[in-house]
């Protein structure tokens, strides 16, 4: 076990992180991409698990590649060792980064033509090839090339004795949403535009579209890899569950303070919450500066002993409160379960996004850095 940020001792909320869990998600994401290599989204500190930490445990187990979303989110992971390929979803963010990109054998999208021209002269200077894929706008309207602009970017790059074309890949704007359309749209204009690319002469090793929601859909028949994130983090990216994975995160804080109450009580900030009988209440040292958004009160439970336990009046910043009812007799410095799972007790992350109105994305990124990260599992393969 290795603890990451504020020792657990100092503050009383912490996340843990189960590498074993991470492990077999990792092994139920390889079942059902086939033989796709898998692209591991590490980006956002690894949706506020550990970048490093979980990039590691990752690898360990056979993981081929790694994505972040910059030159800054992969310099700890090249810092820390790791050797595989490592995209740049979002290419560079200035000309300027282009040397270190090279520097430390990173692979950026290339969505814009212009990008070519950095790419190139830095590969120029250092007098070796520069890795990239090209990334194609098929519908979600954000980042990539235009499909008019596919032919002049292979013409470029059949030009070019400098840039190496490695990978091509999209992005699906609603997998998690099979009745859109969409999903078959942009499989559509994807395929047509791999048949471009191989028709000019190309054949990138790394072939990809299908993010969490479109892997579990069903990846697309001609890709060589898939590219997921929230899947190897235990969390449903459709909200329709039934997949059997693990929470890699388990959020913990214990009972900060215990007071018995009597009928009308208010609590917290604006006095929203009400006892309706005599209680017992537990302040817990946990508020949305720490994950916990602040609309959770009076629309979540958290776990005590084996139960479920409803938040009450407003989580502030620092603090959220708990109604245990009258005949309970749970003390200071007990453990509650925020959310994850503990033995028996499981509470998913995606039910807690569902109370307030967001995505299990949002909370797991929305876990701050004051909540030190306790690893429990070995990097490697258990």
């Amino acid at each position: 076990m290795m603890a990451v940020g504020a020792g657990v001792a100092g503050r009383p909320t912490w996340a843990e992180i189960d590498l074993r869990a991470l492990h077999r998600n990792l092994a139920w994401v390889r079942r059902h991409a086939g033989e796709r290599r898998v692209l591991a989204v590490v980006k956002a500190d690894a949706y506020g698990h550990g970048a490093v930490a979980v990039s590691r445990a990752l690898v360990a187990a056979g993981c081929e590649a790694l994505a972040v979303t910059s030159v800054e989110e992969a310099r700890p992971l090249r810092g820390a060792g790791l050797d595989v390929p490592l995209l740049l979803l979002q290419g560079l963010h200035a000309p300027e980064e282009a040397d270190e990109a090279l520097r430390l054998d990173l692979v950026p999208a290339v969505g814009r033509l212009d990008a070519l021209d950095s790419l190139e002269a830095a590969a120029e200077r250092a007098g070796r090839c520069f890795a990239l894929q090209l990334k194609v706008d098929t519908g979600m309207a954000r980042l990539g090339l235009a499909l008019d602009q596919v032919t002049p970017a292979l013409e470029r790059l059949t030009k070019s004795d400098r840039l190496e074309l490695v990978g091509l890949m999209s992005h699906l704007a609603d997998a998690d949403d099979l009745a859109s359309g969409t999903p078959s749209a942009q499989r559509a204009r994807f395929s047509a535009v791999l048949a471009q690319v191989r028709a000019a002469g190309f054949a990138p090793a790394w072939i990809h579209l299908d993010n969490s929601a479109g892997l579990a859909h069903g990846p697309t028949s001609e890709t060589t890899a898939v590219r997921v994130g929230l899947l190897l983090y235990g969390a449903d990216p459709t909200l329709e569950g039934g997949f059997g994975l693990d929470p890699v995160m388990n959020l913990y804080t214990r009972v900060l303070h215990a007071k018995n109450v009597p009928k009308g009580t208010r609590v917290g900030y604006g006095g929203c919450f009400e006892a309706s009988e005599p209680t017992r209440i537990l302040t817990l040292p946990i508020g949305y500066a720490d994950g916990l958004p602040r609309a959770a009160g009076g629309r979540f439970s958290v776990g005590v002993r084996g139960r479920r336990v409803p938040l009450v009046g407003r989580v502030s910043m620092d603090l959220a409160a708990v109604d245990v009812g009258p005949a309970c007799d749970v003390e200071v410095g007990e453990e509650i379960l925020v959310f994850g799972r503990r033995k028996e007790l499981v509470i998913p992350v995606e039910e807690l996004a569902s109370a307030v109105g967001t995505i299990p994305y949002e909370i797991l990124v929305g876990v701050g850095p004051r909540v030190p990260r306790i690893y429990v599992g070995s990097y490697g393969v258990d």
